[in-house]
């Protein structure tokens, strides 16, 4: 056995038995592993297993792990193993690797995943109950960011009261849906970790998304300002092959890109002065990020060229 990396809320072994396919055995941490303290019911391993299953039914074989078996006492599961040739996305953008094409294969996956998930019969039941995502990420994220910014806390308030959309506009929220949970191999993507989806508002999501590949786009332009270019083309190749996929299943586009668009200003603000701050940015970087956040608020874009626009504007000279 050897310890893999769970990020902060899980232990997860890789388990070698001779004769056999390796496997990847998951273990929740009351205690998650972050500076202040924040702990987190045990139970939410049993989302991810309920969103491993629809997954698996709307997905190509082998982009989600398959479950093995599960212990309940333990708050464990077991799944198949990925590829030795894996490594995470966030690993590969944050040594310069900006590849438009897997932004792009997201875009179809999520929207995908956007698109087809409401007819499943766990979002009636299973993933119903949002109480995971709020204390894993609307308390975390936005309410702490909003008592750190109280000239902002009435539009998060209002962000995470619009979350609550009437059921036949939910569909399934993967809520840590992100670079780092994204594994590349020599045959696809592989994505991860599951126990904050639940039925809601897609526009998380995306905003989520967005917000991370804002944030390496950041990053790496302070670095070297010639990397700025293709680390942009990052997100409209994911928004463009999103768009494609979901049409208009989820709504009128301007009104999806609005939320989208709110979303990524809160969790690009979340990632710098939340409970969970991204560990890449120096301070230059931070305040880069929290300046774009607050820039994303105050303007107020409506569609996604001038997004594009007020985050190019954000960002230092010579941009």
């Amino acid at each position: 056995m050897r310890e893999l990396s769970g990020g902060v809320s899980n232990v997860v072994l890789r388990v070698d038995v001779d004769g056999r396919e390796p496997m990847v055995v998951k273990q929740c941490r009351e205690r998650l592993r972050v500076a202040v303290e924040w702990l987190a019911r045990l139970d939410r391993i049993w989302v991810e297993h309920a969103t491993l299953g629809v997954l698996a039914d709307i997905l190509p074989d082998g982009t989600v792990p398959k479950v093995l078996f599960d212990d309940r006492p333990e708050y464990l599961f077991a799944m198949t193993c990925a590829p030795e040739d894996s490594t995470t996305w966030k690993s590969l953008l944050m040594d310069g690797q900006a590849d438009a094409g897997i932004a792009s294969n997201l875009g179809t996956l999520l929207g995908t995943i956007h698109a087809e998930a409401p007819r499943h019969p766990a979002l009636a039941t299973t993933l119903a109950d949002t109480s995971l995502f709020d204390e894993l990420r609307v308390d975390p994220y936005y309410r702490t960011t909003a008592r750190a910014h109280p000239a902002l806390a009435p539009r998060i308030d209002a962000l995470i009261a619009a979350m609550n959309l009437p059921e036949g506009r939910r569909t399934l929220v993967l809520g840590d849906f992100s670079p780092k949970n994204i594994l590349v191999h020599g045959g696809g993507l592989i994505l991860l970790d599951f126990e904050c989806a639940h039925a809601g508002d897609p526009a998380f999501d995306l905003g989520f998304f967005l917000s991370h590949l804002a944030l390496k786009r950041i990053h790496k332009s302070l670095q070297d300002p010639g990397d700025e270019p293709k680390y942009r083309a990052l997100l409209d190749a994911f928004w463009t092959a999103y768009l494609d996929r979901v049409d208009d299943r989820l709504g009128p586009r301007d009104e999806l890109t609005r939320r989208a668009v709110e979303h990524t200003a809160a969790c690009l603000l979340a990632r710098v002065d939340g409970k969970s701050p991204v560990e890449y940015l120096d301070a230059r970087g931070r305040e880069v990020a929290r300046e774009s956040a607050i820039t994303l608020f105050d303007a107020r874009p409506e569609t996604w060229e001038r997004m594009l626009a007020t985050l190019d504007a954000a960002l230092p000279s010579p941009y």
